[in-house]
């Protein structure tokens, strides 16, 4: 996999029951935001929120912001994650469909997060299909979820790799005493280098100046310098006078104005 100078995290939010205690989707979503402005590359990783995503939303989507990165939050089952119908009702996305849908589009998506209760088997599925897939061997708390995703975007974002990224955000659970830690799983298609950061840093480089040539009525426009620490010039644009102190061979003090 080659590293990216730019990419996008398409944030995909579904939580269609109406019977059961609304999900923080929207405090996930402020928290990978929060962590990924904290990173060094943070102007290189873009995050799309889509909210209340329903299933004939989903291709669209993918095919508008071309994400390397999708990331669903909300309700799963064994081997299915739920999604609003047309009509905002809950229905069944199942793994077959997922992995078909994102073979089609494997070109540049290269990172599935599913960040909702028992999605495994979807992951088991996609890890042939996408460079990294990443999922819940069970039913993972509200909470829990936030501390995942906003160590793993903040990682991302250090330009960390896919890899050391997960593992970071495992041990920030360890680290809270959080017994859930045990409960993400990340799979890496065969072939795949994870020692490849998917986000390239930011380098610095030296740029070269050009000197500046001072223009204007009252400037001063040639001087000469015996010594670095010999000359203090001050150049000031919109006054007529500037003034030269330097010491040289000749004696201390000397002052030269051009008026």
């Amino acid at each position: 996999m080659q590293m990216e100078d730019r990419i996008k995290v398409l944030f995909l939010a579904s939580d269609p029951f109406r019977d059961r205690a609304p999900l923080r989707l929207d405090e996930e979503v402020r928290a990978i935001e929060h962590a990924l402005r904290k990173g060094r590359a943070r102007d290189r990783v873009k995050l799309v929120p889509y909210f209340a995503a329903r299933t004939r939303d989903l291709q669209h989507a993918l095919m508008q912001h071309d994400p390397r990165i999708v990331h669903f939050a909300g309700h799963g089952s064994d081997g299915a994650i739920y999604m609003g119908d047309a009509y905002g009702r809950p229905t069944v996305v199942g793994k077959e469909a997922l992995a078909k849908l994102f073979g089609i589009l494997n070109e540049w998506i290269k990172v599935v997060v599913l960040n909702g209760c028992n999605t495994l088997p979807i992951v088991d599925a996609l890890s042939e299909i996408v460079d990294y897939a990443i999922g819940m061997n069970q039913p993972l708390s509200d909470a829990s979820a936030i501390v995942f995703a906003e160590s793993f975007y903040g990682a991302l974002g250090m330009g960390k790799t896919v890899q050391a990224s997960f593992d970071l955000a495992v041990s920030q659970l360890e680290l809270e005493g959080n017994a859930e830690s045990t409960i993400p799983v990340l799979r890496i298609r065969p072939g795949v280098d994870p020692s490849l950061p998917l986000v390239a840093e930011p380098s610095v480089s030296a740029v070269p100046v050009e000197p500046v040539e001072p223009r204007g009525p009252g400037m001063v426009t040639d001087i000469k310098t015996f010594h670095a620490d010999d000359v203090l010039f001050e150049n000031r644009p919109g006054f007529a006078k500037a003034e030269h102190r330097f010491d040289n061979v000749f004696g201390r003090g000397f002052i030269f104005r051009n008026n």
